[in-house]
């Protein structure tokens, strides 16, 4: 057997073993472009198998998944000033996302990847929020406030992935087999809930709760339609609990940065979108950056989807609503699987937390990843599993 062959034929546990080691760099290393590294070799090594990708082309939230990461890469095209070298960026990270999404969608054809990616996560996140309290109990850091390692190194991202391997764990802890493992298992939890209360981060508060609320849900419910009721019915409640607290004498306690310029960010993102660009956005390459009344400068527009909208117009936004369309449409009806769960319940803490932070859909490998293209990923796979499984009998005979 040739070394061509075998690398082929062993893709799934060697495309798990580059993912391990994606999703390890993301929560140590400091670099973005450090924790890159990896990506490009399980990019190289996805792409070599491409001929196995038959399956994908008649998957919708594939489909979307290429449309949308080449649309944002090709808007840097219109960008203002353009620039070339980022222009090729943008492309290389479009790149890496769809061979993230392709990587562990082919998981899916072993029975094993599901509860080797779910302890994995949980175990990287869990251990990472572990050494960031370590960290916080003995810098005592000026702001009071936990904040990850390596690219997390703030808060609120730190918080929200932290709340991945929180529901991660969950789900692992429901199908540990010994008593033992059980036991790690919550320690790892419970390290990342406590970083989760010391954030001080309310987005990753409340967003993080909602989705340990819809893991446990799909614990209980077997129907798809109970489970979208319940978990309405749990937003609907969340919701009012948040404005009662919002209108109570605990305001000052619950938002003590007031609303942190974010009204004053989005209605100037949405003037620079009417002006630049409603229909196609800015570009991705466009500076975002808003400036407040008193002089403080804001990086992004604290918004995924006024981000998206910003960059890449109305049709930026529509193909963005369109794949968490499709993809929890996929997930709904593949229910009964643990995986489907699993990526609903990230979605749950994903899809809230957007709507007060977030930026660059595409990008290198960080948090986004983790809270977005994971479940997307995973949507693709479900969907997908027979396809593979056909593609890689066409592609042997």
């Amino acid at each position: 057997m040739s070394a061509a062959t075998y690398l082929l034929e062993y893709r799934v546990p060697i495309s798990a073993a580059l993912l391990v080691l994606c999703l390890a760099s993301m929560f140590i290393l400091t670099s973005q472009s450090g924790s890159s590294f990896p990506t490009y070799l399980l990019a190289i090594y996805t792409l070599a198998g491409c001929k196995r990708w038959t399956g994908l082309w008649l998957n919708w939230t594939f489909l979307l998944t290429v449309a949308i990461a080449a649309y944002l890469a090709a808007s840097s095209f219109w960008s203002t000033p353009f620039d070339a070298r980022g222009a090729w960026s943008e492309g290389v990270r479009a790149l890496l996302t769809v061979c993230f999404v392709v990587a562990v969608a082919e998981g899916f054809r072993v029975d094993w990847f599901r509860a080797r990616l779910t302890a994995v996560v949980a175990s990287c996140g869990g251990g990472a929020a572990a050494l960031a309290l370590v960290v916080y109990f003995i810098e005592a850091p000026a702001d009071g406030r936990v904040n990850g390692l390596g690219q997390l190194d703030s808060h609120v991202p730190a918080a929200l992935t932290f709340g991945v391997a929180l529901v991660c764990a969950l789900g692992w802890a429901f199908d540990a087999r010994s008593a033992a493992a059980r036991a790690g298992v919550i320690a790892l939890a419970l390290c990342a809930t406590l970083a989760i209360a010391l954030s001080g981060s309310r987005n990753a508060w409340a967003a993080v709760a909602f989705g340990c609320v819809v893991c446990l849900v799909g614990r209980w419910v077997s129907a798809p339609r109970r489970f979208g009721l319940a978990a309405a019915g749990a937003a609907v409640a969340a919701a009012g609990i948040g404005l009662a607290l919002a209108l109570s004498p605990l305001q000052e306690w619950l938002l003590p940065r007031g609303g942190s310029y974010r009204w004053e960010i989005w209605t100037e993102t949405l003037r620079r979108v009417a002006a630049g660009g409603p229909w196609f956005g800015n570009g991705a390459l466009t500076n975002d950056e808003i400036l407040a009344h008193d002089g403080f400068v804001m990086q992004h527009p604290h918004n995924m989807y006024l981000s998206v909208l910003f960059q890449g117009g109305i049709a930026g936004l529509i193909a963005l609503l369109a794949l968490i369309a499709a993809s929890v449409r996929t997930l709904l009806a593949h229910f009964a699987q643990a995986e489907a769960k699993l990526a609903l319940s990230i979605y749950a803490i994903t899809l809230p937390a957007w709507l007060v932070d977030g930026a660059n859909l595409i990008d290198k490998i960080g948090w986004t990843w983790m809270l977005f293209w994971l479940p997307v990923a995973i949507s693709v796979g479900l969907a997908a599993r027979h396809g593979l499984r056909d593609a890689r009998r066409f592609s042997a005979g």
